[in-house]
Parts: structure tokens; C-alpha cells; sequence
């Protein structure tokens, strides 16, 4: 959705790639050799499907980052590979007293936890393609915990909401190094769970908008919600 925004594409950052919530699954996580490699196989299949048919860039050449998110035990969160600037990032709204994303390395793909695993997966694809850091990205590149003053402390603390409201917010902000991660969210959790219910009901517009029957209402229903989010307007406190 976002790959087709001209919202998105932020006037003078590096082109940013968001790949689709099933580029990454359960199976490949869980799989211990792979000898076929099935796993490289099926993220190219999620990155064909993030671009929408745009085939010529999914050897990533022109994409300076790439947003993968992950689905893990009900939880969604994002490893972020900035190709550019030869970082990565673990972006998840709950902090690493609650999140239980552990960020650990080992030799055997089984033995890393899944931030590690998607990394491998993705320098795999990077070498299979020939991109010019794929071998930076494997040997020296470790995973770095993006730091959130917004964050929440367990997964049943205030605000109740899909981790998925947060994980699209974050991917719509964040841009690495090259300016201050900001994306709105209060400290406080009564507001933040405003904000996140404000976020679902445009996401919700976003998503539908191209195939309801009342696409016209619904997308200007959508732009409302854009600039309403923009501008910093909104109803009960709802600055974003």
C-alpha cells in the first residue's frame, strides 16, 4: 500500500521499499537446513508482491531501504535494512522488557532468534542478486534496537491496540539516520490509544479505497485522514 503512495516518498530521502506482511512467514523461520533454498525462494516471491508487478526492481539496486515486517507469537514488529548507510534496524513499539524479540546471533540458522534469521534470509537474496552490499550487510552489520519514548511495557498494557497500527506508523516515518525518528505518539497512554484508534480507521480507509464500490467517498474520506494526520488536527488531544 504504501509502495503506491506518493505520500510516501519522502522529497529528498533515498527511495524506501515496504514489503508485504507475508514476506517473511512462520515456515521459514522454523526450517533448519535448506538446501534448496526454499526460504530465498519465497522472499522473492513477497518482494515480487510488494512491487506490484514492477519485476525489474527486485534485485533491490534502487532502494536504499528495506522495511520487512514480521509476525511473531500475535506480534507485529519490523527489521529494517538500510542498504545505504549499511544498518539495521529492530523497530517494535514495546520496549525489550515486554516485546520478548530477543536479539541473538549464533552459527546455526536454528539457534538465532528471528530478527537474525530475517537477516540471513535477506543476505542470502542480497548475494543471490549480486548486490554490491551483500557482503558488508553479512559480516559487519549488526541488528540495532531502535530506541521509542513511546513504547509500552507488555503486550496487555494501555493502549490495548493491533501492534500492526504501530508497525505501519513506523513505517511511514522512519527513514534511518537521516532525520529524528518522530511518529506523534504520546507518552501517555490514554492519548496514545486515541492516536492508534485515529490510525486504524485511516489505515482501514487506505486499504479499502481501491476496491469498494464507493471508492470515490471512501478515498476523500482517506485524504481527510492524511492531512488530518499532517497538519497535527484532530479530535481529543489527537496530534499526529
Amino acid at each position: 500500500m504504501l509502495n503506491d503512495d506518493p505520500n510516501f516518498s519522502l522529497t529528498g530521502m533515498p527511495r524506501r521499499l515496504f514489503c508485504v506482511h507475508t514476506t517473511v512467514v512462520d515456515w521459514m523461520l522454523i526450517l533448519e537446513t535448506d538446501p534448496t533454498r526454499s526460504r530465498v525462494s519465497a522472499f522473492e516471491r513477497g518482494l515480487k508482491s510488494s512491487l506490484s508487478g514492477r519485476h525489474h526492481l527486485v534485485d533491490l539496486h534502487d532502494f536504499a531501504t528495506v522495511f520487512v515486517p514480521v509476525l511473531e507469537v500475535g506480534h507485529y514488529y519490523l527489521v529494517v535494512f538500510d542498504l545505504e548507510d549499511e544498518r539495521i534496524y529492530l523497530i517494535d513499539h514495546l520496549d525489550d522488557r515486554g516485546s520478548g524479540v530477543l536479539l541473538r546471533d549464533n552459527d546455526a540458522y536454528i539457534l538465532k532468534t528471528t530478527p537474525f534469521k530475517v537477516k540471513e534470509i535477506l543476505v542470502e537474496y542480497l548475494t543471490l542478486v549480486n548486490h554490491p552490499k551483500a557482503t558488508t550487510m553479512q559480516s559487519s552489520v549488526i541488528i540495532m534496537r531502535e530506541d521509542l519514548p513511546w513504547s509500552t511495557t507488555q503486550r496487555n498494557a494501555a493502549p490495548v491496540v493491533d501492534s500492526g497500527v504501530f508497525a505501519m506508523r513506523h513505517m511511514e516515518q522512519f527513514v534511518g539516520s537521516r532525520r529524528n525518528f518522530f511518529c506523534g505518539f504520546s507518552v501517555h497512554g490514554a492519548r496514545k490509544k486515541a492516536q492508534c484508534n485515529y490510525l486504524r480507521k485511516r489505515y482501514v480507509a487506505e486499504i479499502l479505497s481501491p476496491v469498494n464500490k464507493y471508492g470515490d467517498e471512501i478515498r476523500h474520506v482517506r485524504q481527510f485522514f492524511f492531512w488530518l494526520g499532517v497538519y497535527g488536527l484532530g479530535f481529543f488531544g489527537v496530534v499526529l
